[in-house]
């Protein structure tokens, strides 16, 4: 099944390999490199997290056809010094799984850089480096370990550590609640037989997208469809949602916890209704970025400027799990006088407390940093990858200046009345001058 559209200056054509595995094709002419992304999506799940983690390690530092961590890097410089990453992240319920590839054109350098690629991503995902037990012994126990030392790492990175007990608070699902990356206790119980028992399943049952976007001529696409169409991918159930629902809780959640740091942290959750695509989705981000999205926002200027309570304050929203964020750096003596002001930043908004001037630069930004990312290939990809998902919410470019240009001051002040705070985590650090 192929099917071609033209938009944006881009011919983008999507054909289904398999039952839940489906090639993306985008034409854009603005690049000097190809970008190719394989994206294996499941549930979110603390079962699998670790699991997938390593699988992704594992999949950027050898395989059966290139055993070495050496002999793969080798293999990336003869094609011109291409990048393949590996990495794993959240959208909604989802784990998302990812292999990412970049090379320069073919017509850039007189080699078929692309097929090239497309075979070293089938080393990586079909070819692994195994014995009769499971993944290699050796790199497996390197890999093991050097995740493990990193997710060691980041409880030095506090607000990581601040995040991840909001995120503890706020979500009622554990699955939802637990880091991208899994924990310490997570990834040690997982051995390479039960990483590449997973693995096995993992190949047959995930959702796949395959991304591959740059200046390519209609003969290097029908080659691109022929090369991963002679991968062995099977039918597998697609996986159809992504959003999680929580119902509001009438309960604040709270947590204090005291830290060798100088700098506390205050973060609290939100909850909101607002879906990818929505009616509100654009009055959504002209809300965040009145309230903390920008440097001329609320949070910005009355809690860190006016009143020097923060070294920094800012809001962020997801809204695929309908989760606001409002983070501040603040001294641990200023807890409830920041907290006073930061609720009163919320308040301010609901009751219609926005100048003509806030209002109209913050639509501003909010259309640089839109055409900016236009200018990315790997937000291009992204914007495909939405657009495959849930193609009946996808705003085309024409559709989100229009939706932006529509938000009143009006449709704010509504979408600010119905944020509920949910939790609150207070990371109370030294108060400085003891």
């Amino acid at each position: 099944m192929h099917m071609s559209c033209v938009e944006g200056g881009y011919k983008r054509t999507t054909m289904k390999l398999k039952d839940g595995v489906n090639l993306h094709i985008i034409q854009e002419k603005k690049f000097k490199t190809v970008q190719i992304l394989l994206r294996f999506r499941s549930k979110m799940s603390r079962q699998t997290v670790a699991k997938r983690v390593l699988i992704s390690s594992l999949w950027e530092t050898s395989n059966a056809a290139l055993p070495t961590n050496q002999q793969f890097q080798s293999k990336l410089s003869e094609l011109y010094g291409a990048n393949f990453a590996t990495g794993v992240s959240k959208k909604g319920d989802n784990h998302l799984l990812n292999i990412a590839m970049s090379v320069v054109n073919p017509k850039y350098v007189g080699s078929d850089t692309v097929t090239e690629a497309i075979a070293l991503i089938h080393q990586a995902v079909f070819m692994p480096l195994i014995d009769e037990i499971g993944f290699d012994e050796a790199t497996f126990a390197r890999e093991k370990k050097n995740l493990l030392a990193y997710l060691d790492t980041t409880r030095e990175d506090k607000s990581y550590v601040a995040s991840t007990r909001l995120s503890e608070l706020f979500f009622e699902d554990k699955n939802l609640a637990t880091p991208s990356i899994a924990t310490v206790a997570l990834m040690t119980h997982e051995t390479r037989q039960s990483v590449f028992d997973y693995y096995k399943r993992m190949l047959v049952t995930d959702t796949i997208d395959i991304s591959v976007l740059g200046d390519l001529t209609d003969a290097e696409v029908e080659t691109i469809q022929a090369r991963f169409s002679e991968m062995p991918f099977t039918d597998r159930d697609p996986l159809t949602t992504i959003f999680y629902d929580q119902a509001k809780s009438n309960v604040v959640r709270e947590k204090t916890e005291k830290e060798a740091v100088n700098q506390s942290i205050l973060q609290l959750a939100y909850s909101h209704s607002v879906k990818y695509g929505d009616a509100d989705y654009l009055t959504m981000q002209v809300l965040n970025g009145l309230l903390g999205g920008f440097s001329h926002s609320k949070l910005f200027t009355n809690v860190r400027e006016k009143e020097s309570l923060a070294y920094y304050a800012t809001s962020r929203f997801d809204t695929f799990t309908g989760f606001l964020k409002v983070s501040a750096g603040i001294d641990a003596s200023q807890r409830s006088k920041a907290l006073t002001i930061i609720r009163a930043q919320v308040r301010a908004l609901a009751q219609g407390d926005i100048s003509e001037t806030e209002f109209q630069q913050t639509k501003e930004m909010l259309r640089n940093v839109y055409f900016l990312s236009l200018d990315s290939p790997s937000n291009l990809i992204e914007q495909a990858y939405i657009r495959t998902l849930l193609p009946e919410r996808y705003l085309t470019t024409e559709a989100w200046l229009e939706k932006l240009a529509a938000v009143t001051k009006d449709d704010v002040i509504r979408l600010a009345q119905t944020l509920t705070l949910q939790a609150l985590y207070f990371m109370e650090g030294e108060t400085l001058g003891d």
